[in-house]
């Protein structure tokens, strides 16, 4: 399967985050029209239908994208699928899947995009999986509260820069990776989270800290274009810094 086209793999992972976001609003609409009738589907200013044939569209355009990971794909969308469905309505399974699709997005650009002639390191990469399962799951209960007007999380969201180090011994093992980025990292993770305590904060940048998190375990994970990665990762994180001045949401 290796061999692809990064930007083919991105745009993928684009389209069925989209999707996913669009089948939140659809089997959430009900729930909305209670909560926050000013929504775009509760208000009547978008057919319910339309907006699934939106997210259908857009899965179609991520399956056609990820082709020589077809399968891989297939098995992400029915993650996507299943905690919109089901999965978010019931305690713990909701925020395990929700970690579940990140980590199988990790292995969706892994599958369709690997370097041709380079070895991939398959037990550093599921265990780099795993790491973003792990941070997803983690982000996910902090946002259970996000709706909670002056709700905080405590002590718990400083689990985030200890899984940061935990990257540490992880690349030391497989002899990959430079052991410092993940501590850089961590301690900006944890300037962040000493002066942010408002839960739709905290989301919104353990979600932006994801960019500097994916460059370090790409720096470990593949033996050239060094550079190319973390300019391309150093440029969207100041991006999504500067957006999140305008902009509310991460």
């Amino acid at each position: 399967m290796r061999g692809g086209i990064p930007i083919c793999s991105m745009v993928a992972s684009l389209c069925f985050y989209a999707a996913g976001l669009l089948w939140n609003d659809v089997f959430d609409a009900s729930i909305d029209a209670k909560e926050r009738p000013s929504r775009p589907i509760p208000s009547g200013r978008v057919s319910r239908v339309l907006v699934f044939l939106v997210g259908v569209g857009l899965a179609g355009v991520g399956l056609l994208l990820a082709w020589n990971g077809f399968s891989v794909a297939l098995v992400l969308l029915g993650l996507i699928l299943f905690y919109n469905v089901l999965a978010k309505h019931i305690a713990w399974i909701g925020v395990i899947t929700m970690g579940c699709c990140r980590g199988m997005n990790i292995y969706l650009g892994a599958a369709t995009s690997w370097p041709m002639g380079e070895t991939p390191v398959v037990a550093l990469l599921l265990w780099v999986m795993l790491f973003f399962t792990g941070y997803i799951v983690l982000v996910s209960v902090i946002a259970k509260n996000e709706a909670v007007p002056g709700a905080k999380t405590g002590k718990v969201r400083f689990l985030a820069p200890l899984m940061c180090l935990l990257l540490v011994p992880l690349f030391l093992w497989f002899d990959r990776g430079m052991w410092w980025p993940p501590i850089v990292v961590a301690i900006g993770l944890a300037a962040f989270l000493f002066r942010s305590l408002r839960v739709p904060e905290l989301v919104a940048g353990l979600i932006r800290f994801l960019i500097p998190l994916q460059c370090v375990c790409c720096l470990a994970m593949y033996e050239s274009g060094c550079k190319w990665v973390v300019l391309f990762f150093c440029s969207c994180f100041i991006g999504a810094l500067l957006a999140a001045r305008r902009f509310s949401g991460s």
